[in-house]
This record gives structure tokens, sequence and C-alpha cells, in this order.
């Protein structure tokens, strides 16, 4: 009886908002709430929990065709009032006017959201062991070999330690998106990363379990061409309210 009471209280008290349009005064579905890399979107009444958020805790509200904002979580009111903001045409002609076409771009948001910091930490532990990997250009063979294996785990086993082995469990658009940004970020392909810390036999193995799975180790980042255009987009969202 105590455990459920509490189980009970949990749901009282965690606080619930609404996220309204400024001018019309219409609920706004599926707007990204979110801290990091955690977060939520609103049902079709524009409601969410924020229980899942902590005290101390900024929390941002984003949807494409409003101006983003952020509040300290204590400061949030039962109603929050999104403000029109003016987007490109180009984007707009990407995502379309049908709730369809919105509900694809908030899944994208999310997902964008969700990986380009693994890509970004990516990028920052190559530069870091930089200058051990080119030293390891002196030996040969199975040694260098050997030595290249030992960075790769090295850089797996902080990724793990900073993201846990969530980072091994993304979905399928997670993983493919991770692709591109690991590319975007480091100006190399993943499948060249695999050769160059371990063998093309090893490249050429996981660029044909990732084939398997709908996904190109090859992946080339374009910011002007399709679904990057609109993943360049966000990146730029998520840049300037981080500035």
């Amino acid at each position: 009886m105590i455990i459920i009471f509490f189980i009970l209280l949990s749901f009282v008290t965690a606080q619930t908002i609404t996220l309204i349009d400024f001018e019309t005064r219409i609920p706004i579905e599926n707007v990204n709430v979110f801290v990091g890399n955690n977060g939520i979107t609103t049902d079709s009444y524009g409601s969410c929990s924020l229980g899942a958020f902590n005290n101390g805790d900024t929390v941002t509200f984003s949807m494409i065709g409003y101006k983003t904002i952020t509040l300290p979580l204590i400061d949030i009111p039962e109603v929050v009032y999104l403000k029109n903001a003016a987007i490109p045409m180009d984007i707009i002609n990407i995502v379309g006017k049908g709730k369809k076409s919105k509900r694809r771009y908030s899944r994208l948001e999310r997902n964008v959201r969700k990986v380009y910091p693994y890509a970004k930490k990516i990028s920052d532990l190559l530069v870091e062991y930089s200058s051990i990997i080119d030293s390891i250009e002196q030996y040969s063979g199975i040694l260098r070999y050997q030595k290249k294996r030992e960075i790769f785990s090295k850089i797996e086993d902080e990724l793990i330690s900073e993201y846990g082995y969530s980072i091994k469990k993304l979905t399928k658009s997670q993983g493919r998106i991770l692709i591109r940004l690991v590319d975007r970020e480091t100006s190399k392909t993943s499948y060249n990363i695999i050769k160059d810390f371990r063998n093309i036999v090893s490249a050429g193995f996981w660029q044909l379990t990732a084939r398997v799975f709908g996904h190109n180790l090859r992946s080339i980042y374009n910011p002007k061409k399709g679904e990057d255009r609109m993943i360049e987009y966000i990146i730029n969202i998520i840049e300037n309210n981080n500035r």
C-alpha cells in the first residue's frame, strides 16, 4: 500500500504542461521538450509531463516554425506559449505542410539531437589521439595493426564511459544519421576510419554487415541536399542555442 501511494504521488507531483501557439491559441503537437539528450514530445493535445527532468534543469522547447525557447524547470508555467519564427523557404519545401511531414521532421530532430553529441565526441577523440596515431606509422606489419587496434579500443571505451551502452543501441535511423554526422565532423567516412584503425578486411566486413541493416559506412554528408539539408538546419539551431 505504501509503495502504491508513492507511485501515485509521483504522478500527482509531476508537472504537466501544455504548449500553445501564441497567436492562434491552438495546442501544438510534437513539440520537442528536452534537456541534453533526454527528451519527450507533446501529445495531440499539446501536453507533456516534466517528470523526466530534475530540479535545476534548464528545459528547451523546439518545434519547426516556432522560436526555440529555454526555461529553468522551476520557472515553467502550466501553459507555455510559442511564437512563430521565420523559416527559410528551402526548408519549407523539404519538410512540407502536412502533419505527416511535420512528424517526420520532429522524429528527425529527436534523432539528430541524440546522435550529434556522439559524432562530436568521436571527432574530439580522433583529434586527441592524432599525434599517437601518427607515431604508430613508424611501425610495420602486425605491430602497427595491434597498436592501432589498442587505440581504437580506447576510443570505444571512452565513448561508452561517457554515454553508456545506449550508444550501441541506436535505432536504424539513428545509426544512419550518426554515420553521416561522423563524416561531417571528421571529414572521414566511417568506412575509412575503420580501415585506418583496423584493416581493409575489417572495413569491408563491417560495410557488408552495415548494408544488411540498411546502412552504408561510405556515406558522405552533403548539407546541400535531401535529408542532410534538414540535418544541417537542425544542427544550426542546436549550435545557436548553445552559444
